[in-house]
């Protein structure tokens, strides 16, 4: 992760590197982004963030308010992927949860597309 933070504090800048919690905030962001009957991978924020899509998933498990930040719609390449709320596995309500929202034709994000990202 090479990001940096510029900061505004009492009339100055300050420019520092992000560290985890900003990268945290950044994932959340992206994913409020998801429209409502869409999902999109951890490899596709990966890609936009440039880090690795485990991290993702572990910053993604991390998520304490999971309907605001809707994390269910990140899905694996391969399996719609894990979701834990309040620390405990739900993979069921994650499924659930999809097929509700995209009534059962769920479409895929495009995430780099919509920011602008080659």
């Amino acid at each position: 992760m090479s990001f940096h933070v510029i900061e505004l504090k009492k009339g100055s800048i300050h420019i520092r590197k992000a560290d985890y919690s900003d990268l945290k905030e950044l994932v959340y962001i992206l994913v409020q982004l998801i429209p409502i009957g869409y999902g999109i991978t951890y490899g596709d924020i990966a890609k936009a963030l440039k880090i690795s899509p485990r991290l993702v998933g572990k910053i993604l498990m991390e998520n304490t308010k999971p309907i605001i930040i809707p994390c269910h719609r990140v899905i694996g390449i391969r399996s719609i992927g894990g979701y834990t709320v309040m620390g405990k596995r739900a993979d069921g309500l994650k499924k659930k949860l999809l097929s509700l929202e995209s009534k059962g034709d769920l479409k895929r994000f495009n995430l780099t597309g919509y920011l602008g990202i080659k």
